[in-house]
Order: C-alpha cells, then structure tokens, then sequence
C-alpha cells in the first residue's frame, strides 16, 4: 500500500514537471473547439501552493462557452481536453469570467 502511494507521488510530480507542456497541449485541443479561447493554469499551481496529491486546474475562457451547460457537455468537453483526471477543466464564458476574474487568481496565461 505504501509503495503504491508513493508511486501515484512521482506520477504526480512528473503532473507538476510537465505542467506547461500539459496546459499547451490542451490548449491546442481547446483552440479547435473554442477558437477565441483563451487558456490559463489556475489554482494550487499559479499560487505556488500545490503538493504532490493537487490537481492541475486549467481555466479555458471563450464566448463560444455558454453561460449554463449541462454535466454531459462539461464531460464531452473535457474527455475531448484530456484523458487525465488529475487535469481539472474550467469552462468558463467570456462574459461569466468578467464577473468572476477574482476567483482566477493567479493566472499563468499559456501560450
């Protein structure tokens, strides 16, 4: 049990490694679907706080993301992002993030 725990922590570390890789690659899957997207890195990692058990949050404004979805559109969405369920997606319009820009900080804009 021990082993396995640790094993998931270097998992996780190499998550942490490649962080930036991992955001350019989702956002060139996002730009396909929301192409006047914009994709940051959010939460525990843009404040410098994460640990080896954190998600990596990714926030992808766009006005091509309606201001209320249902659960099955936010699962398509992100099962077309990422197949990594240690990758938390944030869809959010770009009128919805105007109102909610607070909650998002830090951002690291990815390129």
């Amino acid at each position: 049990m021990i082993k396995k725990y640790f094993e998931v922590l270097k998992k996780n570390r190499e998550l942490f490694e490649k962080a930036d890789e991992i955001a350019r690659e989702v956002k060139e899957r996002a730009k396909k679907l929301f192409d006047d997207c914009e994709v940051y890195i959010v939460g525990s990692y843009a404040k410098k706080e994460f640990t080896l058990s954190s998600d990596l949050d990714i926030l992808i404004v766009s006005s091509k993301i309606p201001e209320k979805f249902s659960f099955e559109w936010y699962s398509e969405i992100v099962k077309s992002l990422t197949d990594d369920n240690r990758i938390n997606i944030h869809l959010v319009s770009r009128k919805k993030f105007d109102n909610l820009k607070s909650l998002y900080r830090p951002r690291i804009p990815v390129d």
